[in-house]
């Protein structure tokens, strides 16, 4: 279960408030797995919100960063293609849930 300072982040607030059709199991989950992604890559979720996105140019800035750490952070499991995909999804739902894209991950047969 996420402990409650991480799930007090606004950017977590806004990704959990897109889970509210899951079971309490599911959401927790899917919020463990984001808190242990934050500390895969050291970082609070509202800083890497703020990092991949330079709203005064309006550009991507760690877009590519974060793409490579969430394959990376996926594929640490070492399970099936699958699930690694399926763990990756949830970190970009939670960028996606902020107004914010990383990278679309393509399955290893279409590299």
């Amino acid at each position: 279960m996420p402990g409650p300072d991480f799930v007090a982040h606004r950017s977590v607030q806004r990704y959990a408030a897109t889970l509210a059709d899951l079971t309490p199991r599911e959401r927790d989950e899917r919020l463990d797995l984001l808190q242990s992604f934050a500390e895969y890559v050291d970082r609070d979720p509202d800083t890497m919100i703020e990092e991949i996105f330079d709203e005064e140019t309006r550009k991507y800035r760690k877009r590519g960063f974060y793409t490579d750490e969430a394959k990376a952070f996926a594929a640490s499991f070492g399970d099936e293609p699958n699930a690694r995909l399926r763990r990756s999804n949830v970190i970009r739902a939670f960028f996606i849930a902020n107004g914010r894209r990383l990278l679309t991950e393509r399955p290893a047969w279409m590299s």
